[in-house]
């Protein structure tokens, strides 16, 4: 991992009931376990499904990366079952009415951020697992994307 001396919030959002949607939670298991060392200015948190009660927060922060699926039913914006960083200018440009799966999207729970600190020199950034269902079994949730993440958010720090 890239040991910058910035202050990163890795934030893992999802159901980890809910097959695919437990992405985020998967990988933050793999992110605490003893294979990989972050330095101290790096803090893990689990969401679940309720990233609204963390986003006061990210103004601590300088950097934040929210680990989620990321529901796409038609593949316009990646391939199903792609890992990929989206930096927040793209993830911005989504739609309001991107389907979520959470009490409060990321697309949303980021703009009230920027609207609540809009002073912030807060970077964001989303690693995500594209896909184009949610289900009660996981279907492109796999131990390579999960490594995948992993990898893009070693890059990312």
């Amino acid at each position: 991992m890239n040991r910058a001396c910035n202050k990163t919030l890795l934030v893992a959002l999802g159901n980890p009931l809910s097959g695919d949607d437990g992405f985020g939670s998967r990988v933050l298991e793999r992110l605490q376990g003893p294979a990989v060392d972050f330095p101290p200015e790096v803090t893990l948190v689990d969401a679940g499904t309720d990233l609204l009660n963390h986003i006061e927060t990210f103004a601590g922060y300088d950097h934040i990366v929210l680990i989620d699926a990321i529901l796409d039913p038609e593949s316009k914006l990646g391939r199903s079952g792609s890992v990929t960083i989206v930096d927040e200018k793209l993830f911005l440009a989504w739609s309001e009415t991107s389907p979520s799966a959470h009490q409060l999207s990321p697309l949303t729970a980021i703009k009230l951020f920027r609207i609540l600190h809009p002073s912030t020199n807060t970077r964001i950034h989303l690693v995500g697992l594209f896909v184009d269902r949610i289900s009660h079994s996981p279907v492109y949730l796999t131990e390579e994307r999960i490594e995948e993440a992993v990898s893009a958010i070693g890059a990312l720090i």
